[in-house]
């Protein structure tokens, strides 16, 4: 259902080689299969290339958030262990806003992402994002109360949130409340979360390279709607062998071409959905699902109880 149209303009494509190979005044037009043989190579190159780079960076994404996964944990157990328990809940409260202003941040819309093609919106009914029913000043003034309205009248909450938490870091060193080691981790893990973060919004704000993006579709359907005039004379062949084949020879055309077509258009579509890995796709990183998974074990180690329920995989879809 989702790569549907490649095959519809497959079939469309391969009807019109062969009425154009068998039409009285151009009877048998082609185009030469060397000529198709040595354009799908390049395709088939040029698309290697385009889903590896595509690859690379919805790798990096989800490693980004590994390590966002792993710095939490770690700051959630150090100002428990070593600090008053209001304290505590101010720090663990202000990371998961700050997770809370990320995802936000990061499922924006952008003018080159491919959320708005007919194709993607229509899948989309399968499934939902939680950014979709919520909004940012609802959820941090659920998290922070009073102390949200600064954050969200700052430019970037995320980095103001990040630079509230290096303040509390230095108010409890210099007030004796921490001990210098445990404020040197603090400080480095705020300095990693400023890390993981600027890698998550260089991905988002640097869309892959557009002339190779652009290019790459452009040579898959060049390809795609030439296939058909190149593999019509091999089935117009076939049918001289007579008997069914003479008869459904010619027309085996439209399936198989449509079954390559649709192999190379699917395999453009695939890395170009999967270029944008936090915008909201099918096979994007699960980010709110990783951020409420956060959110539910370091508001278990506060010792709370009344928790968010986990965000379960619709349609076998994480979000």
């Amino acid at each position: 259902m989702w790569s549907r149209r490649s095959v519809i303009y497959m079939v469309l494509v391969s009807l019109v080689a062969v009425g154009a190979y068998s039409l009285p005044g151009i009877a048998g037009f082609s185009v030469p299969w060397s000529v198709v043989l040595v354009l799908g190579t390049t395709v088939s190159l040029v698309a290697g290339f385009k889903n590896s780079q595509v690859l690379t960076r919805n790798s990096e994404a989800l490693q980004a958030f590994s390590q966002i996964t792993a710095g939490s944990r770690v700051w959630a157990s150090l100002s428990i262990d070593f600090l008053d328990e209001t304290n505590a809940r101010a720090m663990i409260y202000r990371h998961l806003a700050w997770l809370t202003a990320l995802r936000f941040s990061l499922r924006r819309p952008m003018p080159w992402e491919s959320m708005a093609r007919r194709a993607n919106k229509e899948f989309r009914r399968r499934y939902h994002i939680q950014e979709d029913d919520g909004s940012l000043p609802i959820e941090l003034r659920a998290l922070l109360g009073a102390d949200a309205e600064p954050v969200l009248a700052a430019a970037q909450p995320t980095v103001a949130l990040l630079a509230e938490q290096t303040t509390q870091v230095n108010a409890l060193l210099k007030a004796g409340t921490v001990p210098t080691q445990v404020y040197s981790e603090l400080f480095k893990l705020v300095r990693d979360f400023h890390d993981q973060q600027a890698r998550c919004d260089r991905i988002k704000n640097n869309p892959y390279p557009r002339q190779y993006a652009i290019a790459s579709a452009i040579f898959v359907w060049v390809f795609c709607t030439l296939l058909p005039f190149g593999v019509v004379p091999v089935f117009a062949e076939m049918g001289k062998l007579g008997g069914v084949l003479g008869v459904v020879g010619i027309w085996l055309t439209v399936p198989f071409s449509a079954l390559l077509g649709w192999v190379y258009m699917s395999l453009d579509l695939v890395g170009e959905s999967s270029a944008n890995p936090f915008e909201g796709n099918a096979n994007d990183v699960p980010i709110s699902q990783i951020c409420r998974d956060i959110e539910i074990e370091l508001r278990s180690a506060l010792g709370e109880t009344s928790l968010p329920p986990p965000l379960l995989p619709v349609n076998n879809i994480a979000t």
